[in-house]
């Protein structure tokens, strides 16, 4: 079944469904902006009709109801897509058609050829070619509109005056429709190329991505660590008999022990660019923090993880691993709890330690802090530090919104 969504987009070895062949399956975008159009073309319409309406001609109740029931339509795929579900290109089709439906049983209840809802033809054919790239498509959607115009304005009511010469009229809105189709589509193409391009770049960046947290992990991450061991067996073999040489060696350790763990982010990152889940990474990553540090951590998480985009997740791991650092080298801390709480309308991901706590001015200290609150707002959410359960150690916080509508 062809989807509607983000996620062939994250990886460069996705699975690349595409709403039809040959076709980014970056449509959720373009789906978004037509049930934006909608909303305002019909909420205008219905506000046009309704200001000094005629309420008591047989035409308004039916016209009112067909315009509810396609904004029903409209909100109901609006909100599978802000709930972050994916939307088939069934759904579409049934916008679609249901535009064309509401227009013309208006245009048959309301008159015909001589009404002027013939006009919002032309944005819900520019929708359709918006969502539906495919030119050969948009001009045969758009063919079976006109047939369907045509036909209305020539059998309803006293169709129209050859006399008047009205058939010129109708052929010109008729050619309206096929414009307005072409522009749109044209347009349209070129902005999937552009996007198309970028998407390579990205793919193409990702792939170095990987490439070199592989390399990290296949030389200098394992270098570093026998590094670490060497050091540990000099501090068995000195023993108590030289301090300063024992001291020496310890904050040698400490230093290889912190530059291991930093090592860790671009390592660790790397199964984000293939497209693992962000709760999969971090419990790996929680996992390789107590192994590095002798610090007991815990992975918690609960809710379905949604479809999230490469960024989203890059960033929310760069947001946890700057906790942790921070939690390593200045808390003191004998545990640290690492959660992911996927929730209706937002996440939560938190990282909790029992350690001294932070002074007063640790916003101030360092770039950590300020990174991640740089990093959380990128994403459109709020970070919050606080101290944690009875007043001991430190709670970081960032909560996300699903930007998904």
């Amino acid at each position: 079944m062809f989807k509607l969504s983000n996620a062939s987009l994250d990886t460069p070895g996705s699975s690349g469904r595409t709403l039809f062949p040959g076709y980014p399956d970056d449509l959720r975008f373009s789906l978004r902006i037509s049930v934006w159009v909608r909303w305002f073309v019909v909420i205008a319409w219905l506000v046009q009709f309704n200001y000094r309406g005629d309420f008591s001609h047989t035409n308004f109740i039916p016209n009112t109801l067909l315009a509810v029931a396609l904004l029903a339509l409209n909100g109901y795929v609006h909100h599978l897509m802000r709930s972050g579900r994916e939307v088939t290109w069934h759904w579409a089709l049934a916008l679609s058609a249901m535009d064309v439906i509401t227009i013309t049983a208006g245009l048959a209840i309301s008159g015909g050829f001589q009404n002027a809802l013939h006009v919002l033809y032309y944005p819900a054919l520019a929708n359709f070619a918006v969502v539906f790239a495919s030119f050969r498509l948009s001009f045969a959607w758009a063919a079976a509109v006109a047939v369907l115009y045509a036909a209305l304005s020539l059998t309803l009511y006293s169709g129209i005056n050859f006399d008047a010469k009205e058939e010129k009229v109708l052929f010109s809105r008729i050619m309206t429709m096929f414009a307005v189709v072409a522009v749109v589509n044209l347009i349209s193409r070129f902005e999937r190329i552009r996007r198309i391009e970028a998407i390579r770049r990205e793919r193409e960046l990702q792939r170095e991505r990987i490439e070199l947290s592989q390399n990290i992990h296949d030389t200098i991450a394992q270098s570093a660590y026998l590094i670490g061991l060497g050091i540990e067996t000099a501090i068995e073999l000195a023993g108590d008999s030289r301090r300063e040489l024992v001291s020496k060696l310890k904050a040698t350790h400490a230093l290889s022990t912190s530059t291991m763990w930093e090592l860790r982010h671009p390592i660790d990152a790397g199964p984000i660019f293939e497209g693992r889940e962000l709760g999969r990474v971090l419990r790996s990553h929680a996992s390789t923090f107590t192994t590095i540090t002798s610090i007991p951590t815990e992975f918690v998480q609960s809710g379905a993880e949604p479809v999230l985009p490469t960024v989203t997740r890059r960033l929310l791991f760069a947001v946890a691993h700057n906790a942790l650092t921070n939690a390593f080298r200045h808390s003191n801390a004998s545990k640290v709890t690492l959660a992911l709480h996927f929730e209706k309308e937002r996440l939560r991901l938190s990282i909790s330690d029992d350690g001294i706590g932070l002074p007063e001015d640790y916003g101030e200290r360092g770039h950590g802090f300020r990174n991640m609150r740089m990093d959380v707002e990128r994403m459109g959410g709020v970070l919050q530090v606080t101290p944690g359960e009875a007043g001991i150690g430190t709670d970081v916080t960032c909560i996300i919104p699903y930007t998904l509508s």
